[in-house]
């Protein structure tokens, strides 16, 4: 089943093909990441030009560099439950409004003291972006083109990157005072997302949030991509609440592989600046400007190919082994600088760039895109901001940390020891990738986040369901109408449904051969493959009534058939009711009980088919044909016995209802 049929506005927005309502989309959220990007790197040139304008000491200089970097460690666990609260497009302005005022206040400090307050201050708005900007993307994004789209947002870094590099010399160039160059840099942040604050305006708070928002009814459309009413219908629901402590609980496997892959990739990413000093010296590059050009190079001829090369490959390759193989690449890497870098210096600084800048193209290539794409894909909508803002906590204070302790390590253990660590550090990410997270390439979000378990019956395979109870409802109408005629064509009838009985086996095939290919829980599947053989069983054993009129050329049918047949559609009806409302475990809290009554109320049927059962055959003990006696006797009993299949359907529906409904309220 490549395309399950959802029938609710999800489905649409999951299947529509990639067009420029999805770029405007990605423009907007990336101008963040343009703007985060460019706020982290300019620090590097800004400080050059205030250490001698503050006398800040090595220490002094160490907190100005890492400031924003612990704001970026609490900015996502701020706006991740924000952004789960109250909807990420309000956060999302939120962190707007923080960047820039951060921006423009590090730009009018006076102190080292001042500017290391407000870039701690931009750090959080940076911080923040980092949940937003990823949901916000996810959850407007089409399943075939949605790691692309993340990975493009997330690629904004490397062109960020580079427009502080284009700015930065262009003010040297044109010989602006350092006075006044560094208050231009840092205040030039505040640009970007003032010049995208009209787009984000337009900005519809996604859909995927405002359906499962707790105790909302809404109108998807007035929700769609184009942020205007459209046809993508209206579907309103009121969603239960799920209790975060205990999803964590449910989730924190997949939890602690993202946010220790994210920490990992932080600290071989910030610790490979290391190495600088001797790229300065490769290029040729003198005086104090020369690492941050060394540094600017680098980034360009290695770190941007990289996001590109991943934007390219994201949804055919996958995030799992682009991830796992962009680390073992790194370790590589760094393990044969760490055995061989002075013989490699010494025989070619060109080979030792070349093996060194494989370390940063491999890791924007795979890590450093793809643990920023896998929080969103992970976890479910109403914790997918919080998720994600754990994940990227994680991440942040890995940079946090290689910034403020890096320097300590190298004086201890050397350049090259540094090195040797960051091999066994991405050795590390490469198999908590292996071992603990999964591919979601190409998959609906609601299968990739875990909704899928609750999803699988109340949407992905509602169309299967829906087919198979309509060829049992066909089946039941058809034996009746047959019935009620005074002479019968009973091969006719046994070729109708045959053909209805043919159809539903297909279906029962799709069914099991899609929960045979997706990964859900042992108790899932036996819910659904139960349900759906069961289902086949009501169709079989009508089939089986209508091979008998055939093989016993019965060209009659008695009262007692008749009335069997009535009995018959009432009950399949009641399974068919049964069926509908198990979509609406996600919305109605009263499910279980509405289910509850057509499983009482087609106990009843049955039982009354049991009593005509007995009065049927007292009946037919009456007669002096033996023939005859066996014969009817088989038809009434198969005719009672599609009662008991219905009951046994709707016995099953009850159950699982009853079983998501408590899983729900256990995490409520």
């Amino acid at each position: 089943m490549d395309k399950p049929d959802f029938n609710d506005a999800l489905y649409k927005i999951e299947s529509e093909p990639l067009s420029w309502k999805h770029i405007k989309v990605m423009l907007i959220s990336g101008s963040s990441f343009f703007t985060d990007a460019y706020d982290l790197f300019v620090i590097g040139v800004v400080l050059l030009m205030i250490i001698p304008i503050f006398n800040l000491t090595p220490a002094e200089s160490g907190i100005v560099a890492s400031a924003a970097l612990f704001g970026a460690v609490v900015g996502p666990l701020i706006f991740g439950y924000i952004g789960d609260r109250f909807g990420r497009v309000f956060s999302y302005w939120t962190t707007v409004l923080i960047l820039v005022i951060g921006a423009i206040g590090s730009a009018f400090s006076f102190s080292a003291i001042e500017l290391t307050i407000w870039r701690f201050i931009l750090g959080i708005g940076i911080g923040g972006d980092y949940p937003l900007t990823s949901t916000i993307m996810a959850e407007y994004a089409n399943r075939k083109d949605r790691g692309k789209l993340i990975a493009s947002v997330f690629s904004m870094q490397g062109f960020g990157i580079m427009v502080g590099v284009g700015l930065a010399f262009l003010l040297l160039f044109l010989d602006i005072s350092p006075e006044i160059a560094w208050r231009i840099l840092v205040g030039a942040g505040a640009i970007p997302p003032i010049l995208t604050l009209n787009a984000r305006r337009k900005l519809y708070e996604t859909p995927r949030f405002v359906l499962f928002k707790k105790g909302t009814e809404v109108d998807l459309s007035t929700r769609n991509l184009d942020y205007q009413k459209s046809d993508i219908g209206k579907e309103t629901y009121t969603l239960l609440p799920i209790n975060f402590t205990k999803f964590i609980g449910t989730k924190w496997k997949l939890l602690f592989g993202a946010s220790i892959a994210w920490f990992l990739l932080d600290v071989s990413y910030y610790g490979t600046g290391i190495f600088t000093p001797y790229l300065a010296s490769l290029f040729g590059f003198k005086g104090l400007y020369a690492a941050v050009e060394a540094s600017a190079i680098t980034i360009i001829l290695t770190a941007v190919p990289g996001y590109l090369v991943a934007v390219a490959l994201i949804d055919k390759q996958g995030r799992k082994s682009m991830q796992a193989i962009g680390f073992l690449v790194m370790s590589i890497a760094f393990g044969i600088l760490y055995f061989f870098g002075n013989q490699i210096l010494n025989f070619s600084p060109y080979v030792f760039f070349l093996i060194y800048g494989l370390t940063f193209f491999f890791t924007n290539y795979g890590p450093n895109t793809t643990t920023y794409v896998y929080p969103v894909e992970l976890f479910p909508t109403p914790y997918r901001a919080r998720a994600h803002g754990i994940a990227s906590m994680s991440g942040k204070l890995g940079a946090a940390i290689s910034v403020l302790l890096f320097p300590f390590l190298i004086s201890y253990m050397g350049k090259f020891g540094v090195i040797g660590l960051l091999a066994f550090v991405a050795l590390l990410g490469s198999i908590i990738t292996f071992l603990l997270l999964p591919e979601t390439k190409q998959k609906f979000l609601t299968e990739t986040s875990g909704e899928s378990e609750l999803i699988l019956i109340t949407s992905t395979l509602s169309n299967e369901f829906t087919e198979l109870s309509n060829h049992m409802i066909a089946s039941s109408k058809t034996l009746r109408d047959e019935l009620m005629n005074e002479k019968i064509n009973s091969f006719e009838l046994f070729q109708k449904i045959k053909l209805e009985e043919h159809n539903a086996d297909q279906n029962v095939h799709k069914i099991m051969d899609y929960i045979a290919n997706t990964k859900i829980s042992s108790i899932m599947y036996l819910d659904i493959s139960h349900l759906a053989r069961r289902l086949d069983d009501i169709i079989d054993t009508i089939e089986a009534v209508a091979a008998r009129f055939y093989i016993y050329d019965l060209s009659y049918a008695d009262k007692f058939m008749k009335e069997f047949s009535n009995y018959i559609v009432q009950c399949t009806v009641l399974v068919d009711k049964s069926l509908s409302e198990l979509k609406n475990l996600l919305a109605i809290k009263s499910v279980p009980e509405r289910i509850n009554a057509l499983y009482k109320e087609a106990t009843n049927i049955e039982n009354l088919a049991d009593d005509l059962l007995r009065t049927s055959l007292k009946e037919l003990m009456k007669l002096k044909d033996a023939v005859t006696i066996i014969k009817l006797k088989e038809v009434y009993e198969d005719l009672e016995a599609v009662t008991d299949r219905c009951v046994d359907v709707l016995d099953i529906v009850s159950d699982i209802a009853l079983r998501f409904m408590y899983e729900i309220k256990g995490l409520s």
